[in-house]
C-alpha cells in the first residue's frame, strides 16, 4: 500500500487564513444591527391634528431621506480582520463636540453602511450598527484618523431626532432623473398640476450658464437635501485624495527618516572600517596585502611586547604563513578589502601573480 502523505502544515494553516479572510471580507456582507435600549417597534402615523409629514413634526421611525438627529461614537470592531493591529481602537464620536450632528438618510453624507443601518430605528433608541469594510472606509481606510484598509467598524448610535423629508421639487420635475431639468419636463410638469408657466421667463431666470437646461445647481425651486451624485462624488474624491496625500507625505517622511539613519549607520561603518584598513596598510609594510609572521611581529615589539605562537596561529588559520585582511578582521572586512583591491593597479596585479610561482598562498588579490 502507498502511504498517504499528510499535507505540509504551512500550507493547512494558509489554506485556513485564506477560508477566514474570504469570509471576513466577503462582499456580500451586509450590516447587522442590534438594538439595545429603547424601543425597537415605531411607526410614523401622524398624531392627532397633524398632517402627515409636517415639517413641524418629528418622525419615530427613520426612513430613506429623513433627517436624523444623533449621536454616534464609532470604533474599529473586535471582529475585524483588516487592520488588525487598530482593533478596538475609538475613530470618532459626537459626544466629544457636544452636539448631536444631523443629515438626510440614504443621501451618501455618510459611509454606505451608516446609511443603511439606520433605516427603520426609532426615536430615542440606541443601537450598535456593524460594518463590513466594503460600506466602510474600504481598502482606503482613514489613515488621517488611525483606520487603516479594510477596517471592520462598530457605530454605537444614539437616535435623538427625526424630522421629515425636505420637498424636493427638482426631482418631481427632472422625469429622467439626470439631474437637470429640459423645457419638455418642465412644460409636462406644470400641465400635469394644472400651472400655467412662461417658460422663456422661467429659463431666463434659472438657466445661468444658457446651456438649455435647468441643472440642480441652478433651480432655485425646492430640491430637497438630496445632491446630485457629481456634486457628492467630487467631495467624496478631494476627500479621498487628501486623505491620500497625508498618508503618503507621512510615508515619505518616514522613508526620509529611515534612509537618513541607515546613511548615519553605514558612514559609521566605513569611518571604523577606514580606521582597521589603515592600520593594516602601515603593518604592511611590504605592500603585498598580506601580513608576514615578521611584519605582525614587528607591530608588537612597537607597543614593548613579543608575540606568541598561540596568537600566530589564531592569526593565521589556514597556515600559509601570512594573515590577510580577511583574517586580520574576520568577514567584517570583506567590503573593505573589496575596495582595497579595487586601487591595485593592473600591472601590479600581474606582477604579484607571476611572483607566486606555484605555491599555495592565498593573497588579497586570489579571494
Amino acid at each position: 500500500m502507498i502511504p498517504r502523505m499528510r499535507p505540509p502544515l504551512l500550507f493547512l494553516l494558509l489554506a485556513a487564513l485564506c477560508c477566514f479572510l474570504a469570509a471576513a471580507l466577503d462582499p456580500d456582507a451586509d450590516v447587522k444591527v442590534t438594538v439595545y435600549e429603547g424601543p425597537t417597534e415605531c411607526d410614523n402615523k401622524p398624531a392627532r391634528g397633524k398632517k402627515k409629514n409636517d415639517e413641524d413634526e418629528s418622525l419615530e421611525r427613520v426612513i430613506p431621506d429623513s433627517i436624523v438627529g444623533l449621536h454616534f461614537t464609532v470604533y474599529v470592531d473586535e471582529s475585524t480582520v483588516g487592520s488588525r493591529e487598530t482593533a478596538g481602537l475609538r475613530v470618532e464620536s459626537s459626544h466629544d463636540k457636544g452636539v448631536a450632528p444631523s443629515f438626510p438618510v440614504g443621501q451618501g453624507r455618510v459611509i454606505p453602511g451608516l446609511d443603511r443601518g439606520l433605516i427603520g430605528l426609532c426615536r430615542n433608541s440606541k443601537a450598535t450598527i456593524i460594518v463590513p469594510p466594503y460600506l466602510g472606509y474600504g481598502p482606503y481606510g482613514k489613515p488621517e484618523q488611525g483606520v487603516g484598509p479594510h477596517a471592520t467598524l462598530r457605530y454605537d448610535v444614539e437616535i435623538v431626532d427625526i424630522k421629515p423629508p425636505v420637498p424636493n421639487e427638482f426631482k418631481k420635475i427632472d422625469a429622467d432623473g439626470d439631474w437637470r431639468i429640459s423645457r419638455k419636463e418642465a412644460k409636462s410638469y406644470f400641465k400635469k398640476i394644472g400651472q400655467g408657466v412662461n417658460l422663456d421667463s422661467l429659463w431666463s431666470e434659472e438657466d445661468d450658464d444658457g446651456d438649455g437646461y435647468i441643472s440642480w445647481e441652478e433651480f432655485k425651486g425646492a430640491k430637497g437635501s438630496e445632491e446630485p451624485p457629481s456634486v457628492r462624488q467630487r467631495e467624496l474624491e478631494k476627500r479621498q485624495k487628501e486623505e491620500m496625500e497625508k498618508a503618503q507625505q507621512k510615508q515619505k517622511l518616514a522613508e526620509r527618516r529611515e534612509k537618513k539613519a541607515r546613511e548615519r549607520e553605514k558612514k559609521a561603518r566605513d569611518a571604523e572600517a577606514a580606521k582597521i584598513l589603515d592600520m593594516y596598510s602601515l603593518m604592511d609594510d611590504d605592500g603585498d596585502g598580506k601580513l608576514s609572521r615578521e611584519e605582525l611581529g614587528t607591530m608588537f615589539k612597537q607597543y614593548g611586547q613579543e608575540m606568541t605562537d598561540e596568537f600566530w596561529e589564531e592569526s593565521d588559520p589556514d597556515g600559509d604563513g601570512y594573515v590577510t585582511f580577511e583574517e586580520f578582521v574576520g568577514d567584517a572586512g570583506k567590503g573593505t578589502k573589496k575596495k582595497e583591491d579595487k586601487r591595485k593597479s593592473d600591472g601590479k596585479k600581474e606582477l604579484e601573480e607571476g611572483s607566486s610561482g606555484g605555491d599555495d598562498i592565498i593573497d588579497m588579490d586570489e579571494l
